[in-house]
C-alpha cells in the first residue's frame, strides 16, 4: 500500500503502483448534500497546492455579479457555469504595437510583494508533513490572450495581425515565466507538478491548422516549459485542455506537457488511440464521459463505462482517474459508482 504521494509519482513515471490515482471531481458547485459528504469523506488522492503569492488571476467582485482582474479584464456570470465570462476585454481595439507595450495595467512579475514572506517555510511545511504530491497553479497564457483582446480577435490576428500577436503572447508567457520562476525560487525544491489551463479546441478539432498551432503557440509553450524545467528538471507540467486535440499531441509532447487533462469521450478524444499512440510518452488524467454517461446513464452504465476506461487507459501506469466536472445534475449513485468501479478495477494486483 503505497502513500498517494508515491502513488501518484510512481504513475507519472510511467510505472504501475499500487492501483491507479483517484482524484476528486471538479465543478462543485450547488451539488447535492449527499455528493458533497461523499467529496468530504472519500479517500481520494488529492493535490496540495503551493501557489503562496499574490493570485494574479483573481476575480475581484465590484458590485453585483460584475468582477474584475489585475489585468483590467471584467467579467460577469452567465449561465450556470461557476467561472464568470469576460465582458471587457481591454486591449481588443489596440492597433499598434506600440499601444500593448503602452497599456499601464500588465502585472510586474518581479514585484517582491507578489511573494508571501514565508512561502519556503509553508512549502517545506507541507511537503514534509503531507502524503500528497504538491502543485503550483500557473493560470493560462492563451485564455488570458482571449480575455485580453477578445476570443474571436486570438484567432484573427494569427493571420492579421502577426505582431500584434507576438507582443501580446509574448508580454502574456513572460510575465508568466518571470513570477512562476520567482515563486519557485522559493518553494520550487518542493514542488512536484506544474499546472496550467489553456482550451485549444472544441469538439470537432483544434482552433486553429497544425501549423498555426506550431507558429502561434507552441513556441510560446516551449518557452515557458523549458524555462521551468531548466532550473527545476524534476517538476512534471500538467495541462488541461478541452478538444479534439489529438493531433497536436506529439508537438505537446515535444514542448514538454508530461500530463494531459481532461481527454472526455464528448471531445471525441478516444482512450485507446491516446493510449496506444502517445501513452509512452504522455500521462492521462480524466477520461470519465461527463457530458452523457456521468450525469443520465443508469448506474450500470456508469459501472461499465469506468470499467473500459479504466481497461485502457491504467496498463503500465500513466494515468489518472477524475470525473472531470459535476453538477446538481448528477447523481449520488452515479458518482458514486463511477469512484467505486475505478476504485475496483484500477488495482494493479487484481
Amino acid at each position: 500500500m503505497l502513500t498517494s504521494k508515491e502513488r501518484v509519482l510512481t504513475t507519472l513515471d510511467h510505472k504501475e503502483a499500487d492501483r491507479i490515482p483517484i482524484c476528486p471531481p471538479g465543478g462543485r458547485v450547488n451539488i447535492r448534500p449527499e455528493i458533497k459528504r461523499f467529496i468530504e469523506s472519500f479517500d481520494f488522492d488529492r493535490f496540495a497546492g503551493l501557489n503562496f503569492a499574490k493570485n494574479l488571476e483573481e476575480r475581484r467582485e465590484l458590485s453585483h455579479g460584475i468582477y474584475v482582474d489585475d489585468y483590467g479584464c471584467v467579467y460577469r456570470h452567465k449561465g450556470v457555469s461557476e467561472i464568470p465570462y469576460c465582458i471587457y476585454s481591454p486591449l481588443e481595439d489596440v492597433r499598434r504595437v506600440e499601444e500593448v507595450e503602452a497599456y499601464s495595467k500588465w502585472p510586474n512579475p518581479d514585484d517582491p510583494s507578489l511573494i508571501l514572506k514565508d512561502a519556503h517555510r509553508k512549502a517545506k511545511k507541507i511537503f514534509e508533513e503531507t502524503d500528497q504530491v504538491t502543485t503550483v497553479s500557473i493560470g493560462s497564457i492563451f485564455h488570458r490572450y482571449t480575455w485580453m483582446r477578445g476570443f474571436n480577435k486570438w484567432l484573427l490576428d494569427m493571420k492579421l495581425n502577426p505582431e500584434i500577436y507576438e507582443a501580446i503572447a509574448s508580454k502574456i508567457c513572460d510575465i508568466r515565466l518571470r513570477f512562476t520562476l520567482n515563486l519557485l525560487n522559493e518553494v520550487g525544491d518542493y514542488t512536484d507538478l506544474i499546472q496550467m489551463n489553456d482550451d485549444l479546441g472544441f469538439t470537432k478539432g483544434p482552433f486553429m491548422s497544425l501549423q498555426d498551432f506550431r507558429r502561434f503557440v507552441k513556441p510560446y509553450y516551449e518557452k515557458l516549459i523549458s524555462g521551468i524545467k531548466k532550473g527545476y528538471p524534476k517538476i512534471k507540467f500538467w495541462l488541461h485542455s478541452h478538444g479534439a486535440i489529438t493531433k497536436l499531441i506529439p508537438d505537446l509532447i515535444d514542448s514538454g506537457v508530461d500530463v494531459l487533462n481532461p481527454i472526455l469521450p464528448g471531445d471525441n478524444m478516444d482512450p485507446y488511440v491516446l493510449k496506444n499512440k502517445f501513452g509512452r510518452d504522455l500521462c492521462f488524467d480524466g477520461g470519465a464521459d461527463v457530458e452523457y454517461i456521468i450525469p443520465f446513464g443508469t448506474v450500470k452504465q456508469v459501472e461499465e463505462h469506468v470499467k473500459e476506461v479504466v481497461k485502457i487507459l491504467a496498463p503500465g501506469g500513466g494515468y489518472i482517474f477524475r470525473v472531470q466536472m459535476i453538477s446538481n445534475l448528477v447523481s449520488y449513485e452515479n458518482l458514486y459508482a463511477a469512484y467505486k468501479t475505478a476504485i475496483e478495477y484500477g488495482r494493479y494486483d487484481r
